[in-house]
C-alpha cells in the first residue's frame, strides 16, 4: 500500500503542533544550561487544628511538601494536628516552645525554650536531625536585645544547625485577618526576579485567608518554573546560596570576629 506524500507532511506537521500540548509538565523543568529555580514553602506558629490539616490538604492535592516551624506548646495542645504533618512526611523544624519573647531575657532562656522544643519534635518523630530553625520574629527582630540575639545566632551555630529567615513575606501575620487577595499581591510582588524563594506564611489559628490563598499561590509558583523543596532535603549548595543570599544563617555588624 502506497503512502501518500502529500498526506504523511500533513500528518507529521499536525504531530509536531500538538505534541507540546501533551508534554505541558516538561515545560516546568530548567532546561540544560538554565538554572533551577526553588521555593520553600514555610509555615510557623502551628500546628492549629483547623488551619494546618487544611494546609496539608491543599499541599497534598499539589503532590508537593512544606517546612513547618513549630511551636512546642501548640504540639502538645494539638497532637493530631502534629501527627498529621508527620503522617504526610512534611518538613518539621523548630521555632519555638513558647512563642513567648520573654525567651529573649538571655541566651539561657531562649536554649531552655529551644531545647524544650527540639525535645518534643524528637518524641513524636523520632531522632532524625534537626538541622533548622527559625528564630521567632527573625534573626534580626527588634524585641530582643541586640547582645542576646547575637548570642543566640551563635549558639545555634555552635550546635551545628542554621537559622532560617525568608525572602518573600506573605505578610499574613500583619493582623488577625488579611484579605486573600494582599497575601497573594505580596506573594507575587516578591517573587519577581528570585531563583530561590523562601515564603514566610503562618498556619495559626486565626490564619483562614492563609488557607484560602495557598491554592493560587502555589500556582502561580508552578507556573512561573519553580521546583518546590523542603529544609528536609536542601542541598549543600542550596544551603551555601541561601547563605550568600543572606537567608540563612544572616550575620549581623555586632557579629563580626564571633
Amino acid at each position: 500500500m502506497k503512502i501518500n506524500k502529500k498526506c504523511f507532511l500533513c500528518a507529521l506537521i499536525s504531530f509536531l503542533l500538538i505534541m507540546p500540548l501533551n508534554v505541558k509538565g516538561i515545560c516546568n523543568k530548567p532546561t540544560e544550561g538554565t538554572p533551577e529555580k526553588i521555593a520553600f514553602l514555610t509555615f510557623d506558629d502551628g500546628p492549629t487544628p483547623n488551619n494546618t490539616v487544611k494546609i496539608i490538604n491543599e499541599l497534598n492535592k499539589n503532590n508537593i511538601k512544606a517546612t513547618f516551624f513549630v511551636v512546642g506548646q501548640k504540639e502538645e495542645e494539638n497532637p493530631i494536628a502534629f501527627k498529621e504533618l508527620v503522617k504526610n512526611k512534611m518538613c518539621i523544624m523548630p521555632h519555638t516552645y513558647s512563642h513567648n519573647y520573654d525567651i529573649y531575657k538571655s541566651l539561657s532562656t531562649y536554649n531552655d525554650d529551644l531545647d524544650k522544643c527540639m525535645n518534643l519534635i524528637r518524641g513524636v518523630r523520632g531522632k532524625k536531625k534537626l538541622e533548622f530553625v527559625r528564630i521567632p520574629g527573625g534573626s534580626d527582630n527588634q524585641v530582643s536585645n541586640k547582645y542576646v540575639l547575637s548570642s543566640i545566632r551563635k549558639s545555634i551555630l555552635d550546635r551545628g544547625m542554621n537559622y532560617v529567615d525568608w525572602n518573600v513575606c506573605s505578610g499574613d501575620a500583619e493582623a488577625h485577618y488579611v484579605p486573600k487577595s494582599k497575601i497573594i499581591g505580596n506573594v507575587k510582588k516578591q517573587c519577581t526576579g528570585q531563583k530561590i524563594i523562601v515564603i514566610l506564611m503562618h498556619d495559626s489559628y486565626y490564619k483562614k485567608t492563609t488557607v484560602e490563598s495557598l491554592s493560587e499561590i502555589i500556582n502561580y509558583i508552578k507556573d512561573k518554573g519553580y521546583t518546590f523543596k523542603t529544609f528536609d532535603d536542601v542541598s549543600e549548595k542550596e544551603k551555601n546560596e541561601m547563605i550568600d543570599m543572606g537567608i540563612i544563617n544572616r550575620k549581623q555588624k555586632i557579629d563580626e570576629g564571633k
